[in-house]
């Protein structure tokens, strides 16, 4: 069901701006060559023979803001840091576009004749899209070309040969804490539990529970048995039993009482976020670096993760050495080149 027309323009108006990171950058370029070079006033950079004006740096820089902000005050310091990442970003993007044109990149324009008409059989009835229609749809049209070529550009890049098996055995020797198991303890839990919003006599009369329950404890009382009468944790179910579980899966309160524990001893009572806990620690099992061909698959998986990353990253790097940059109105206003 179709809102209101103002909201609905509203709503076409965020999502080509959100979709848009400036004016089209192709069909704007040729427009923006025209423009003569000494017009510097207008421009926010020049990239290679393409321009990004200052408008354009502007409404993306605002975009981000609110995004980011959610139309909240930015703190203070931190606009500074995210004109520089928009410019870093805007200058980026043009960039690979020129390389994706270079490279004879083409884009799907079938798939893109869809959506514009998904959009406009969408928005038929609204007076304000009826206005706007053809301003609309160019942006869009841009937009999705834009993203197209882009999208193909990366996954070329990323698509990297596959590893020898002499690559991923020196990648495993090379990186053993991403295939070490980390340490495990098993602990059993007694909870008392208290509402974390309960007032300080809830908390003194569990307090004082979990202390004799501890004495019956250090007299020989059984841990399994009292866990299943006390015990309001799910595993009372099993004696408090709660299995071998990695560290930092207790609260920071409970891992530092377990830490200082030896197999087998029991805790004293300590105040937990949910209430009053009585650990044990049954067992400890050592980090341990599994073998190669118990991980080989995912060692090829990180590779092949970490070689797409460096291949996209290093184009973009080559590409800003490569091209021509000149800032005309940077964050610092100074004129430089970057």
């Amino acid at each position: 069901m179709l809102v209101e027309n103002k909201n609905l323009f509203l709503n076409i108006r965020l999502f080509v701006a959100a979709l848009c990171l400036c004016l089209s950058s192709y069909s704007m370029a040729a427009d923006k060559a025209t423009q003569s070079s000494e017009n510097t006033q207008q421009l926010y950079a020049k990239v290679g023979i393409d321009v990004i004006t200052i408008d354009e740096f502007n409404q993306t820089f605002q975009r981000t803001v609110r995004q980011r902000y959610y139309h909240s005050k930015p703190p203070e310091g931190e606009l500074a840091a995210v004109r520089q990442e928009v410019a870093d970003e805007l200058i980026t993007r043009q960039l690979l576009l020129q390389e994706a044109t270079r490279l004879g990149l083409t884009a799907d324009e079938s798939a893109i004749n869809n959506t514009l008409t998904q959009y406009d059989e969408r928005y038929a009835n609204s007076s304000q899209w009826k206005q706007q229609r053809i301003e609309l749809l160019k942006k869009l049209q841009t937009k999705l070309h834009d993203e197209d070529i882009l999208q193909q550009l990366e996954s070329k890049v990323r698509n990297v040969s596959p590893p020898s098996e002499a690559q991923l055995k020196k990648f495993y020797q090379d990186n053993p804490q991403k295939f070490t198991e980390p340490m495990q303890q098993k602990i059993s839990l007694i909870l008392l539990v208290v509402d974390p919003s309960s007032a300080k006599e809830s908390w003194d009369v569990a307090m004082q529970k979990g202390k004799l329950l501890v004495s019956e404890l250090q007299n020989g009382a059984d841990f399994n048995e009292l866990a299943r009468i006390h015990s309001g944790d799910i595993s009372s179910e099993h004696g408090g039993d709660m299995g071998y579980i990695h560290r930092e899966m207790l609260s920071e309160a409970a891992q530092k009482v377990v830490d200082a524990l030896k197999p087998g001893q029991i805790s004293a009572a300590v105040r937990v976020l949910q209430g009053v806990a009585i650990l044990r620690l049954d067992a400890v099992k050592p980090e341990k670096l599994r073998e190669y061909k118990d991980v080989s698959e995912r060692a090829r998986g990180l590779w092949l993760r970490q070689e797409s990353e460096s291949a996209w990253l290093l184009l973009k790097e080559k590409l800003r050495l490569d091209t021509p940059v000149t800032v005309f109105n940077n964050v610092h206003n100074d004129g430089s080149d970057v």
